[in-house]
């Protein structure tokens, strides 16, 4: 069925239309082998204008019935539409069907646990697949209540968004139960949640007496830490409930880890799915527990923004995302060990929300979202990232205080309602007695990334007689405010800071006064402490230090702001690729933050698979970073993270034979530095070897935990044009992302990049047709994303996917890829760049010198 997508037009027509909406709905479960499941839906609402028409939303594979108002309608739209005419001034709908079980993620999820043979359904409705499981007026302003029951095996457990009013068996079938919730209150379709399955279940009493649970697979009981994730569930709400100064929203609120989640995590009201990867069966490093510590609070933070008060229309999309992902590390700042939860942000997903925000696919925070097939596109770095950095500048201007202040009066206000950020903005001018509508143009209206640089002279005696900040602008200038920072050595040889200054940074140049007649230390750093969101431009002497020292910083904000500046420098050619990788060698083992060393791997491998020259690359430059990694993971004072991700590196990057003589004896011997190798770890390994030629039926035979997903990525690393054959394949026929993920990770070895070669023509014949036969279903969406050929960096495959791109065969391409294409663009030119000039750069050496 090709569902017509809904207009913001369409969706106000409709808002003022329809009013004081409850929701009725029967789900029957209970047939837990048959492709599809009944649902009923009754709809009691209101019309504005009786006499109008209307329609609800439904995507059923068979309608059995449509009744509105006691008379039948005919359902014969291929549009996902059921017409409703001559609406009264009170209304009853019912719609009883047949919908199909999902298996990409979309809808209502059905997962058969090859451990036990259980079966597990589980509901994903945002932003627009509600229609998917049952009737509704699809749009977020349309809040409703909802009871929901729900008929499933009599051995199940159910969740949804209320409590449990009460379970039992009716009529002759003793074999399935009926499950019935309280309602809820108001709340929109894409947060109705329903989650069903033979669950092993925690739970425990919240602060102000809100019951909380915790489930998973029974498979996967062994390895909840129920104790942990309760800690973190009531501090978290009693947290936000003291900020907000609004109790929490919900009746309850429930925890559920379900397989093969599309995303992180859903924060249905009262119900959060989150994805099994945050149940830690495996080693993990401290950095994984301050995700899913991160992850907790977002989700919660959600209960206030987006589900207590929720957007009008998607182009507000980042009052949900940018505000959860704030207040989500700001409470960890607050009341969790993880006091360093920014500077790992600033390293990792603002730095991400930078290089998007300088593509061609950049857009404002809050974005132009003119139907619901321009939604997925708008869950990227911008709106969470950049909408984070954004807050966290205005809270710098406001002062905390003033902005809580606004948000308490938001809340207030408009709980269990819509808003947007009009409203937003207005109650915190109200509160701070400021201003806003220019920064609110500046910030939230405006694209692109500023740039700010230090601009100074020195006396004779090497003292400040000028410190001018210079803005270049992005469209048009923002105004700042911000902290220029001077680092110097002290008597044992760490950077640390000497002076800061915070300011007010309004036009292209804003003289410091403060910093004049003080030396300038080693490194001077606009925007020290990361309050405001911008592109910092290092001078030469400061960049050239921290090239070799940045290890010697002590602080971790600071060292983050210098590995995102050196990694920009890179990508605007201001610094060569393979000097940031002697920093990255210099600098890995001194960093403390793991999160931040993982990202810097991560930055090695796209400097070495795409910014520099593939000989030298293959030769001399992924050797160097493989064998310092190699001397971090068995040297006696390596720290247990760091050991772990250099292991994980060294099997995904190791090319020579010696490397892989180590991989070798790691598997075999399944000890590393003393202690065993774990099962994750082991298959990790056992992908390194068959990647560089060892046969898979010997490497996997004996092995414990051999999933699917783990065979299938050891199959399709298998360095045979056949083998990456028959992984293509798989990929375009398969309905299940989760296992496009594992072929896709596989497919692509820095080994293997001349065999895969061809691979790019394929894409740019394949996907296309992909994506229009497909419209928006969420393994297309994978297969265009995941399979970009980044592999193969070169004129020849960029114009390929300039052609695609410009042929208008699919609009949805590009707004998936637009990012990955500029990407491709960027590492052609810079790999041709080091080409002509690479040699006259040192050759890295290992132990942290060049």
């Amino acid at each position: 069925m090709s569902r017509t997508s809904l207009t913001r037009a369409e969706a106000a027509e409709r808002a003022a239309l329809l009013q004081s909406l409850s929701y009725q709905v029967h789900l029957d479960l209970s047939q837990v082998d048959a492709p599809t499941f009944r649902s009923r839906t009754r709809i009691l609402f209101t019309c504005a204008r009786p006499g109008a028409s209307s329609w609800v939303d439904a995507l059923p594979r068979r309608v059995r019935s449509v009744m509105l108002n006691g008379r039948p309608l005919e359902y014969g739209s291929d549009t996902g539409r059921i017409h409703l005419p001559e609406l009264a001034a009170v209304n009853e709908l019912t719609v009883d069907g047949d919908y199909d079980f999902s298996t990409c993620g979309q809808g209502l999820h059905r997962f058969v646990d090859p451990a036990d043979q259980e079966v597990y359904v589980y509901s994903h409705l945002q932003a627009d697949h509600a229609p998917r499981v049952f009737a509704c007026f699809d749009q977020p302003d349309l809040k409703a209540t909802f009871e929901i029951s729900v008929r499933v095996p009599a051995a199940w457990t159910v969740l949804s968004n209320g409590r449990l009013d009460r379970r039992h068996r009716s009529g002759p079938d003793v074999l399935t139960e009926v499950h019935r919730f309280t309602p809820t209150p108001p709340i929109s379709t894409y947060l109705v949640a329903v989650a069903a399955g033979p669950w092993a279940s925690w739970t425990a009493g919240g602060p102000a007496s809100v019951p909380l649970g915790v489930h998973s697979r029974r498979s996967l009981a062994g390895h909840v830490d129920s104790p942990v994730l309760f800690e973190q569930l009531g501090a978290g709400i009693e947290f936000f409930a003291k900020a907000f100064a609004s109790p929490y929203p919900f009746a309850k609120l429930d925890l559920c880890f379900v397989p093969e989640f599309n995303f992180g995590a859903m924060e249905n009201a009262g119900c959060v799915l989150a994805a099994e990867t945050f149940v830690f069966d495996r080693a993990v490093t401290r950095h994984a527990h301050r995700r899913r510590c991160e992850m907790i609070f977002h989700e919660l933070a959600h209960q206030w923004f987006g589900n207590l008060v929720t957007f009008r229309w998607w182009d507000d999309l980042w009052l949900n995302e940018a505000f959860a992902t704030w207040a989500g590390i700001h409470a960890q700042t607050q009341i969790t060990e993880y006091a360093e939860a920014w500077a790992d942000f600033t390293a990792g997903k603002k730095a991400m929300a930078y290089a998007q925000d300088q593509s061609p696919s950049t857009h404002p925070v809050v974005a132009d979202i003119p139907d619901l097939s321009a939604v997925a596109t708008a869950f990227d770095a911008l709106t969470y990232h950049k909408g984070a950095s954004v807050l966290r500048q205005l809270v710098a201007h406001l002062g905390l205080d003033g902005f809580l202040a606004g948000m308490r009066r938001y809340f207030a206000t408009y709980s269990y309602g819509t808003a947007g950020h009009t409203e937003m903005i207005s109650v915190l001018q109200e509160a701070a007695g400021d201003d806003l509508t220019a920064w609110s143009r500046s910030w939230l209206h405006s694209a692109g990334l500023t740039e700010i640089r230090a601009d100074f002279s020195l006396d004779h005696t090497g003292r400040f007689t000028r410190f001018d900040l210079l803005q270049e602008p992005a469209g048009s200038l923002r105004p700042h405010r911000l902290a220029v920072g001077v680092y110097a050595e002290d008597r044992c040889g760490a950077l640390v800071r000497v002076a800061r200054h915070e300011v007010d940074v309004e036009g292209a140049r804003t003289s410091v006064e403060a910093l004049i007649g003080h030396r300038p230390g080693l490194l001077v750093l606009p925007n020290d402490g990361d309050m405001t969101y911008c592109r910092i431009v290092l001078d030469a002497r400061s960049a050239d230090e921290i090239i070799h020292r940045i290890g010697h910083l002590s602080d971790p904000m600071a060292r983050s702001l210098c590995w995102t500046a050196a990694w920009e420098m890179v990508r605007h050619r201001e610094l060569p690729p393979r000097r940031f990788l002697t920093m990255v060698i210099c600098g890995l083992q001194a960093e403390t933050q793991i999160g931040v060393v993982q990202r810097l791997l991560r930055q090695a491998a796209t400097l070495l698979g795409a910014y520099t020259e593939q000989g030298w690359a293959r030769a001399r430059g992924w050797p160097a970073l493989v064998d310092h990694l190699l001397d971090l993971a068995t040297r006696q004072d390596t720290g247990a993270d760091h050991r772990l991700v250099s292991v994980r590196a060294v099997a995904d990057a190791a090319l020579t034979s010696a490397q892989l003589d180590v991989v070798r004896d790691w598997f075999h011997r399944a000890v590393l530095a003393g202690r065993p190798v774990d099962e994750d770890l082991r298959w990790r390994l056992a992908r390194a070897l068959v990647a560089h030629g060892d046969a898979v039926d010997p490497i996997i035979d004996g092995m414990t935990g051999a999933g699917e997903r783990r065979v299938e990525r050891i199959k399709a690393s298998v360095p045979a044009v056949d083998a990456k054959q028959w992984a293509w394949n798989a990929i375009l026929g398969s309905g299940r992302p989760a296992q496009i993920g594992a072929l896709a990770s596989g497919f692509v070895h820095p080994a293997q990049h001349h065999l895969i070669a061809s691979f790019a023509e394929r894409y740019v014949r394949d996907i296309p047709p992909l994506l229009v036969g497909s419209g928006d279903a969420e393994p297309a969406r994978a297969a265009a994303t995941l399979m970009f050929p980044t592999w193969s960096v070169s004129g020849r495959t960029l114009a390929e996917v300039d052609r695609m791109l410009g042929d208008g065969r699919s609009p949805l391409l590009r707004r998936l890829v637009g990012q990955a294409r500029d990407e491709l663009a960027l590492s052609v030119g810079l790999a041709a760049r080091d080409a002509a000039g690479g040699a006259a750069e040192p050759v890295v050496q290992v132990g942290g010198g060049e």
